[in-house]
């Protein structure tokens, strides 16, 4: 687990009336999109059975193969069509009542393009909000935590949002996404880690899970 100066902690936890500011990845951070990949890859009829449903491991096997293609049609049919099969990452809605406790204010940045690039179109921003609506996380007459939703073309311009939304936390299942340069570094950066896929490093908390990362803040408050 990262340790943290405390200088940069007296910082980000030094709000006085002023509320603290999260800003939260979506995309299988939020949305658990489970076995969606890999249906979308057999209808398509792209994969063999014997891949496996880990979203990283359909990547690896199509973009190594050269079928990268493949992988951008497949992304274009779950972030679109299949979406509203998706469920809440497990743990996140209770963290987000522990937000509203608490008065911590929350921003949903997600790097995502609004159109589909290859295959079926879908508008995918239009698809992503339909899906915070349907699950009373964000949306007309919702009083959740999440203030506004952020979508994205770059992940330079997620980054940028972040920092002129002056987020005092990110949580980010992608490490490259903390480990920006553009990123500032009076933020403390959690990854999102439920797989454990990556290796620990010392610029960020690692987690597994929403609880854990309620814990970790709340700490920082004691």
């Amino acid at each position: 687990m990262a340790k943290f100066p405390v200088e940069l902690i007296d910082r980000i936890m030094k709000v006085n009336d002023v509320p603290m500011i999260i800003g939260i990845d979506f995309d299988n951070t939020i949305i658990n999109y489970n076995n969606l990949f890999y249906e979308a890859g057999l209808s398509l009829g792209v994969l063999p059975d014997s891949t496996g449903s880990s979203k990283t491991k359909i990547r690896e096997y199509l973009i190594e193969n050269g079928r990268e293609p493949d992988w951008i049609t497949i992304q274009g049919l779950v972030y679109g069509k299949y979406i509203e099969n998706a469920e809440v990452m497990e743990g996140f809605s209770s963290f987000s009542d522990l937000c509203v406790e608490n008065g911590w204010r929350v921003f949903i940045i997600s790097h995502k393009t609004r159109d589909t690039i290859i295959g079926e179109k879908f508008n995918l921003h239009r698809s992503a909000l339909r899906w915070l609506e349907d699950n009373r996380i964000y949306g007309a007459g919702i009083h959740g935590s999440v203030e506004e939703v952020f979508f994205e073309s770059t992940r330079y311009d997620k980054v940028c949002q972040i920092n002129q939304i002056g987020c005092n936390i990110i949580i980010d299942d992608l490490a490259d996404v903390l480990l920006h340069p553009d990123l500032s570094p009076d933020i403390m950066k959690i990854l999102y880690d439920p797989d454990t896929n990556c290796n620990l490093n010392p610029a960020y908390f690692t987690v597994a899970g929403w609880d854990q990362i309620g814990t970790i803040i709340q700490r920082l408050h004691e």
